[in-house]
């Protein structure tokens, strides 16, 4: 199929030139992500790998659950109205560091990525689960973060000065470990919740 010059394939087109028939259908049926955006996602894997990939859906799932990838700043009778979570809710997780806002003039300004929490925290209270289980999640994330930045300062920047690396190429490496741990958490979260 041709459109402007462009050549459009269908999924099993896609699926035959990629090599990846299984991975192609699984993002059109389960990801539901348009064909376009499969061959974005097969291109990025064929040049940097399943890692990057993977990388790439999520920063997509949550640019898409969050509103699009551009930052907001909500207050939060704003967040209310978003949400529809009530105020009590808010300044609760608030209160347990839950919620990330920002102190400003204008008050306490909530982002997407509070949105995303919000939606987050409300799906698995439906589920059955209390509170109690991100505060525990949020403490351990904590201790490992102080894990983190201490690796960061003893291995990664001496090693980006002795590389002489621009302030712009620290932050690109930076943005890639992050990426990485976010996924290595995921990853093995996973196997050990299935391994119990």
């Amino acid at each position: 199929m041709k459109l402007d010059s462009v050549v459009m394939h269908t999924i099993d087109e896609l699926a035959h030139i990629s090599g990846t028939p299984g991975r192609t259908k699984e993002l059109k049926e389960q990801q539901n992500l348009p064909l376009e955006t499969i061959k974005q996602m097969l291109e990025i894997r064929a040049k940097y790998g399943e890692v990057q990939m993977n990388l790439a859906l999520k920063q997509r799932l949550q640019r898409s659950l969050t509103g699009g990838g551009q930052e907001v700043r909500l207050s939060k009778e704003a967040l209310m109205q978003q949400t529809g979570a009530s105020e009590k809710w808010i300044d609760e997780l608030t209160d347990q560091d839950l919620l990330f806002p920002v102190k400003t003039e204008n008050g306490l300004q909530y982002s997407n990525d509070d949105i995303l929490l919000l939606q987050l925290y409300e799906r698995l209270e439906y589920l059955g689960l209390p509170i109690a289980l991100p505060s525990l999640v949020r403490f351990q994330l904590r201790q490992l973060v102080r894990s983190e930045i201490a690796a960061l300062e003893q291995y990664v920047q001496p090693r980006w000065q002795e590389e002489g690396l621009s302030s712009e190429q620290q932050v690109e490496q930076f943005q890639m470990i992050l990426a990485l741990t976010d996924t290595l958490i995921s990853v093995m979260h996973r196997k050990l919740v299935y391994q119990l």
